[in-house]
């Protein structure tokens, strides 16, 4: 965790850019996750 804290603390957007990129990625990717697991939940 401490390189994560190392980026967030960065100023430099060349290298806080790609960081936010992944993290909103990464959440998105976990509200399609819970969507999916609660619409097949409907399903069956």
């Amino acid at each position: 965790m401490e390189d994560l804290e190392a980026i967030m603390l960065d100023d430099d957007e060349e290298t806080l850019a790609p960081a936010v990129v992944v993290a909103t990625v990464a959440l998105l990717a976990v509200f399609v996750v819970g969507f999916l697991i609660q619409a097949i939940g409907l399903v069956l």
